[in-house]
């Protein structure tokens, strides 16, 4: 199999690599002008096997989408003849015979991932900044980091806490990003979270559990204001100066 071969029936643009391989991009793009792409893999015999090497979920990830389990899910229930691995790349095997329908059915799956990446990216700005805290959390709690934990309220209703981290001494920790308008504190949040941690505050979590992580905009003359109305009802920290406070989370990894 070459380049040419593949091109005259395909359409792709294509480069050799080592030991036999293709690396072919087609003419189809993501909504930022990238091209989708593929690799061809030789492996003995008359076998091919096609992959994208996690490269069209990569991109939706660096765009900010939310890979979430049923949003794959889909993926492989409307595509079945193309494996999605648990690392995120589009796998088929077939034989050369086969190469053009196996790669246009790779490419189709590439392709409904690009087409869906618009509606998996994040809606509002506090959708945003919660993804944001997330991977602070997760880079130093790894497996013990929680998220989206239901509790119940001294109200009783279900409190839906996004990040929830147990630390070995000091217990249960219950963690509420609230993100900022364009040019200054979103209050409408504040009062949101104000009120979420007074309700688990009454239900009896200590008051070092109850953490509020707020988005600090730079001048922001009412981000103090805020953080002297969160603070009667759960500790505060900045975003800003979260390489002083995300140390104390390790200690669950």
């Amino acid at each position: 199999m070459n380049c040419t071969n593949l091109l005259e029936n395909l359409g792709f643009t294509c480069a050799p690599r080592n030991n036999g391989a293709l690396r072919l991009w087609s003419p189809f793009t993501f909504d930022d002008g990238e091209h989708l792409g593929l690799f061809l893999e030789p492996l003995g015999g008359d076998q091919w096997l096609i992959t994208d090497h996690a490269d069209t979920l990569m991109h939706a990830s660096a765009m900010g989408a939310k890979l979430t389990k049923p949003r794959l899910e889909r993926i492989r229930s409307r595509f079945p003849s193309v494996e999605l691995t648990e690392g995120g790349a589009l796998r088929a095997t077939a034989t050369q015979s086969e190469l053009s329908m196996t790669v246009t059915a790779v490419l189709n799956t590439a392709i409904a991932i690009s087409h869906a990446e618009p509606g998996w990216l994040p809606k509002t700005k506090e959708e945003l900044f919660n993804q944001m805290v997330g991977r602070e959390l997760e880079a130093v709690a790894g497996a013990h980091l929680q998220r989206g934990v239901s509790v119940q309220g001294v109200s009783g209703h279900q409190l839906e806490i996004p990040f929830v981290i147990d630390l070995p001494n000091t217990g249960r920790h219950y963690i509420q990003p609230v993100a900022s308008g364009d040019e200054h504190v979103d209050w409408g949040n504040v009062y949101r979270a104000g009120g979420k941690m007074l309700d688990l505050k009454s239900a009896g979590a200590d008051d070092h559990q109850r953490i509020v992580v707020i988005e600090d905009v730079p001048g922001d003359e009412e981000l103090g204001k805020a953080i002297t109305f969160l603070s009667v009802t759960t500790s505060v920290l900045m975003f800003s100066h979260r390489n002083q406070w995300l140390e104390q989370f390790r200690l669950a990894a």
